[in-house]
């Protein structure tokens, strides 16, 4: 009555059956992370073009050696020169970026 299978499933979910490769759960969380990392270099770059400071500059650089170590490239910055908003609505942005 019905047609036989003749091609091996896609969705097949038997264990080793896979022949893209996964990333392990630690590889994951760095990604995320460095995602998160990144976030918070961009939101110091921002308060960094509206008040410069040594210690934003030390914090930044930070970062990016993190973000580096965490995806082995240099991260976007973003860029002084432009509106970037209240100041304490964006230190407000990064306390809540580096909660995460």
């Amino acid at each position: 009555m019905y047609e036989p299978i003749r091609t091996k499933s896609v969705h097949s979910t038997m264990a080793g059956t896979s022949d893209f490769p996964h990333r392990s759960r630690e590889e994951e969380l760095d990604i995320q992370l460095a995602g998160h990392l990144s976030a918070l270099l961009a939101v110091t770059d921002e308060l960094r073009a509206q008040a410069p400071s040594a210690d934003l500059d030390a914090a930044a650089d930070r970062l990016v050696a993190q973000v580096c170590r965490l995806r082995g490239g240099t991260p976007l910055r973003a860029t002084p020169g432009a509106d970037h908003g209240d100041p304490v609505a964006l230190h407000r942005r990064a306390h809540a970026l580096a909660g995460r």
